[in-house]
C-alpha cells in the first residue's frame, strides 16, 4: 500500500484533528458575532434569490423556480470545490507549528480543509433545499444518484487537494495563481447558466467540458433537477479520478517528507 493511503487510514481512524479541529475553525470563526453560524446563510440566500432572481428577470423564457434552483445548487456545489482548492495551497504553510511537532499526518491536514468546506456545504444545504424543494424540476428519486456523485467529489477533492497542498509549499505562487485561475472556471462553469446553452461544436461549449469543475457539479446537480448529465463526463470522471489516484499516490510517497523542510 502506498504512503497516502497508510497515512490517509491512519487519519481516518483517528478523526480528532480534521474532524474536530475543522468544527472548531467554523464555530470559532464567528463566535464574536451577534448572528454566530447564521451568517453563513446569507451569502447563499442572497445568491440564489438576489442575483439567481436577478438573472432570472433578464430572461423572461425561463422558468423561475427552476432557473432559482439550479444557481442554487451550482453555486453550493462551486464553492465547495474552490474553497477546498484554494485552501490546499496554502493549508501545509497556515499548519506549520503541527507539522514541526511530528504527532500528524499530512493527510489530516487535507482533510481538516475538505471537513472545513463541507460543513459550510451541510450548513448552508437547508436554504438551497428551500430552492431546490420549491422547483417543479426537482426528482426524489435522484437523491441516491447526486449522494454517490457527491462522494466521487469528495474522493476528488481529497486526492488534488494532496497535490496542491504539497505543489503549494514548494511553490507559494501556487496560492495566488489558483485564486485568479478559479474565477476564470466560474465564467466556463454553468452555475448561472444552462449547460445546453453551450454546445459542443463551440469553442465555449469545449472549454466547458473540458473544465473538471463542470463534470463534478453535474453528477451533484443533474440527478436532483432532471438536468441531463452527458455520457462523456462519467468517463471524465472516471478519468480524473483514476489520475488522481495516481499522482497523489506517487508525488505523496516522493515529497511528503521534504514538507518540513520546505516550509
Amino acid at each position: 500500500m502506498s504512503l497516502l493511503f497508510t497515512h490517509l487510514l491512519h487519519s481516518l481512524r483517528r478523526p480528532d484533528h480534521w474532524v474536530y479541529g475543522s468544527w472548531l475553525d467554523t464555530v470559532v470563526k464567528y463566535r464574536k458575532t451577534r448572528l454566530g453560524i447564521v451568517w453563513l446563510l446569507i451569502p447563499t440566500a442572497v445568491y440564489i434569490w438576489g442575483i439567481g432572481g436577478f438573472l432570472a428577470a433578464l430572461q423572461p423564457g425561463i422558468s423561475a423556480p427552476n432557473f432559482l434552483a439550479h444557481v442554487g445548487m451550482g453555486f453550493l456545489v462551486f464553492r465547495l470545490l474552490s474553497t477546498v482548492l484554494v485552501d490546499a495551497t496554502s493549508v501545509f504553510a497556515s499548519s506549520q507549528s503541527y507539522i514541526y511537532d511530528g504527532h500528524l499526518r499530512l493527510t489530516d491536514f487535507v482533510l481538516r480543509s475538505v471537513a472545513r468546506s463541507f460543513y459550510y456545504f451541510m450548513l448552508s444545504l437547508p436554504v438551497v433545499a428551500i430552492a431546490v424543494l420549491a422547483s417543479p424540476q426537482f426528482d426524489p428519486a435522484g437523491l441516491a444518484a447526486s449522494i454517490a456523485g457527491m462522494a466521487v467529489v469528495l474522493l476528488n477533492l481529497f486526492l488534488y487537494g494532496v497535490l496542491f497542498s504539497i505543489a503549494g509549499v514548494r511553490f507559494p505562487d501556487l496560492h495566488e495563481l489558483m485564486g485568479s485561475a478559479i474565477m476564470a472556471l466560474f465564467l466556463i462553469t454553468p452555475i448561472v447558466w444552462y449547460s445546453n446553452a453551450a454546445s459542443a461544436e463551440t469553442l465555449h461549449g469545449q472549454l466547458m467540458r473540458l473544465n473538471p469543475l463542470y463534470h463534478l457539479l453535474a453528477v451533484v446537480r443533474g440527478p436532483l433537477l432532471q438536468e441531463t448529465i452527458e455520457l462523456t463526463t462519467y468517463a471524465y470522471l472516471g478519468g480524473l479520478t483514476l489520475v488522481g489516484v495516481l499522482l497523489a499516490s506517487v508525488v505523496y510517497g516522493a515529497k511528503a517528507r521534504r514538507v518540513p523542510v520546505w516550509l
